[in-house]
């Protein structure tokens, strides 16, 4: 009695373990092919992969794939696998093969939990199943979307766009792979006709610390200078501003009311950092000098500026003196409720891609309240600026 009550309660032990896999978010990696096959055989081993490919494979995947390099399934061979499981990987051995040698195979592992949402972009549909099929590939998507997916994604998940569950519905893909994206041809399912899909990519988290970051407007919670100086920490700026400042800030930027850069003041700072905000005490100061009346803009991070964001939008070039994409702007063309009256951050990157910040310009204009100004007089070695496209954060209520 008591074998088998052992016997049962490892089955239900394996249940939850198995249930627990399922029920967490996975996603998908690209295919890995370690090289030719040998006169040994061919190995596809995940210590190895990981040495070669380091973060673009987790270290526990749940699930593994297997297939020819011309793309047929490792069980559709009769190859004798000494290890094929996600923990390992693949190894096949010729002195172990009965019928042929071993075949050029690839493989591609399914990960779950942090390695697929540290760095993961919104849901995309490009396409539906009309016509031949449901294809929402990469190379489509970054030419849509510059700016919002990485060009070298670490892990894809695809579900259908009328259920809430990120792990990919039973049916046959034609591919569903990191780098190339997803493919569902209707002729391979059963009923003739595939499931309307999106798609969306986990990428390295590089790509959001880089390129995810948005600037709010500039910002003043202490409108009347007292005697004690100018003071906006970051906890007052929040009651001021509910819903427009962000909890945790990794920029913080200072000037004077008139538009002065504090390091052209000559003021001495109490505190000048994201973790209080904002200082100025008179009795700080040299020849009892007051200080200033500042204001504040603070560089927040994706979280933040991911709650309710507008489209890219790109209204103008540099060649006509500079590039100019202002709020102003944008909202001539807010016939559709493009745009909210007043955004609480805003976003620039250029066309192709690269953050603002990192292209080495100089900006005339750059937070919430105006939008974006690059003017080419303003660039050091008369160089032009970069053509840039912007997009806004807004109240949440706008997107409700």
């Amino acid at each position: 009695m008591i074998f088998f009550q052992s016997i049962a309660i490892c089955f239900f032990l394996s249940d939850l373990h198995l249930s627990a896999i399922h029920a967490l978010e996975t996603c998908q990696t690209t295919w890995f092919d370690n090289g030719d096959v040998s006169r040994e055989g061919d190995s596809e081993l995940l210590a190895d992969l990981k040495r070669k490919h380091g973060l673009r494979i987790c270290s526990d995947p749940v699930d593994m794939e297997a297939q020819t390099v011309s793309g047929i399934k490792s069980d559709h061979i009769r190859n004798i696998f000494h290890t094929h499981n996600a923990a390992e990987g693949l190894l096949c051995l010729n002195s172990e093969q009965s019928w042929s040698p071993c075949e050029d195979y690839k493989v591609k592992f399914t990960c779950s939990g942090e390695f697929c949402s540290e760095c993961q972009t919104k849901w995309f549909d490009l396409d539906d199943p009309e016509g031949h099929g449901d294809f929402e590939l990469l190379s489509d998507l970054l030419h849509k979307f510059p700016g919002d997916i990485c060009p070298q994604p670490i892990a894809i998940q695809a579900q259908t766009v009328s259920t809430d569950s990120a792990s990919s519905p039973p049916e046959t893909f034609l591919n569903l792979d990191a780098m190339y994206g997803f493919a569902c041809l209707n002729a391979d399912q059963v009923d003739k006709s595939c499931e309307d899909y999106k798609v969306r990519f986990t990428c390295p988290k590089e790509f959001c610390q880089a390129s995810q970051e948005c600037r709010t407007r500039w910002l003043s919670s202490d409108d009347d200078q007292s005697d004690v100086g100018d003071v906006e920490s970051l906890y007052q700026l929040m009651k001021t501003y509910p819903g427009q400042v962000c909890k945790n800030p990794i920029q913080i930027e200072a000037r004077t009311k008139s538009g002065l850069p504090s390091k052209h003041t000559g003021d001495i700072f109490l505190s000048y950092d994201v973790t209080f905000g904002f200082a100025c005490i008179n009795e700080n100061q040299k020849s009892s000098k007051q200080c200033e009346d500042y204001e504040v803009l603070l560089t927040c991070p994706s979280d933040f500026c991911r709650i309710c964001r507008t489209d890219w939008f790109d209204l103008d070039n540099p060649t006509n003196g500079g590039d100019y994409e202002t709020l102003v702007k944008v909202q001539r063309l807010n016939t559709a409720g493009v745009i909210c009256a007043q955004p609480v951050a805003v976003e620039a990157m250029t066309v192709s891609g690269i953050p603002a910040h990192k292209t080495g310009d100089v900006f005339q204009m750059y937070d919430a309240t105006q939008g974006f100004a690059c003017v080419n007089d303003d660039q050091p070695g008369e160089k032009q600026c970069e053509d840039y496209k912007v997009r806004f954060t807004c109240p949440p209520d706008f997107c409700a």
